[in-house]
């Protein structure tokens, strides 16, 4: 008897050696509320992402681990998979992906950093993304969050981040270009993607700089600068965001129109008071062509958030969008109405695991 018990001991201890060596978390979040749009019905919407995710680590050596990400969307309203205006999706003809989170293996060493292959995060989204008090979501999102090579995850990627240093990072990416497109006008559509950014913090400063250009786009860009500044609860933030869509991606992306030049501009304020958050953002875009996407674009928006607990909250935002023409306003509306001004109203539920 003594023997046997000896032996589960045993083997419950290396059982739990062996378990030890891997730590998988699974995490997500549920959202959904009410969103009323000049232009749309009322109907059911999310101000984040509702997902399920799962990732995890495991310990190859001291300084080494092989991690892992699996992350998939859905609508919480209806419980259908979320399709994301993925623009690089689009142009390598797997629009609708399965994974519309992402979907990544890779390997991070404590002095050396990490790589990542397969569908990652966009570092210029990443990085940038915190200049926008709403985060890309919601009727306030910032003008570059409905940017027209919006791309927030990377298909068929490579992507490294370096470890901090003296407060800078650096990440850079390459994304393998499909090249099946016919040629289209005067450029091949099928160019490989790379892209590359820095950031910097120190205490409630950061600063971000990144360039992308994205694959099978005939070699479209875009890039952006931010920086924000928090101190005691107060957080300010300023940022600009150039992109060039030419004309072989602009047909790709069903955009009727010649090559696009897209301005964005955003100075964005949080107030973080233990329970409630306030946020407002200010936005200017500006769209350029030969066509009929000309003109000047302001966003305003105000939004509220009040925490029931770590986890749950609810909130409210409201925006208004005033733009120079019908046309600017398909690109900056939410709803994609042809309308020149929208006011959009949105209030729900947050409860994230």
């Amino acid at each position: 008897m003594e023997k046997k018990r000896l032996a589960v001991l045993v083997l419950g201890i290396g059982m739990g050696c062996a378990c030890a060596q891997t730590n998988v978390t699974i995490y997500g979040q549920v959202d959904t509320g009410i969103i009323k749009q000049t232009g749309s019905d009322t109907e059911m919407g999310n101000n984040e992402n509702s997902l399920i995710g799962f990732k995890g680590a495991e310990a190859l050596s001291s300084e080494t681990q092989a991690v892992f990400r699996l992350e998939q969307r859905f609508n919480g309203s209806d419980g259908t998979k979320y399709s994301d205006n993925n623009a690089l999706d689009k142009l390598q003809g797997s629009d609708g992906a399965e994974w519309q989170g992402a979907a990544y293996v890779g390997l991070a060493n404590n002095t050396l950093g990490t790589v990542k292959l397969g569908r990652v995060d966009n570092l210029a989204i990443e990085n940038y993304s915190a200049v926008d008090p709403f985060s890309y979501f919601s009727v306030g999102i910032a003008g570059s969050g409905v940017n027209l090579l919006y791309s927030e995850q990377m298909p068929n990627t490579l992507r490294y981040d370096s470890p901090e240093m003296g407060g800078f990072s650096v990440s850079a990416s390459y994304t393998v270009g499909n090249d099946t497109h016919e040629k289209g006008y005067y450029h091949s559509y099928g160019n490989d993607g790379f892209s590359a950014g820095v950031k910097y913090t120190n205490g409630g400063l950061w600063l971000t700089a990144n360039y992308d250009r994205l694959a099978d786009s005939d070699k479209s860009w875009l890039w952006n600068a931010g920086l924000g500044y928090t101190y005691e609860g107060l957080t300010l933030t300023a940022g600009y965001q150039g992109t060039l869509v030419k004309r072989a991606a602009a047909d790709v992306l069903e955009i009727d129109d010649n090559a696009i030049r897209q301005k964005d501009w955003i100075v964005g304020l949080v107030y973080d008071t233990g329970p409630h958050t306030f946020k407002f953002s200010y936005n200017r875009g500006d769209l350029s062509s030969k066509g009929d996407y000309n003109g000047n674009m302001n966003r305003y928006a105000l939004g509220y958030v009040y925490s029931l607990s770590k986890r749950t909250s609810l909130y409210g935002i409201a925006s208004y969008t005033d733009s120079e023409n019908n046309a600017v306003g398909s690109v900056y509306n939410t709803n994609g109405a042809l309308c020149d001004s929208v006011t959009g109203v949105q209030f729900g539920i947050n409860h994230k695991f």
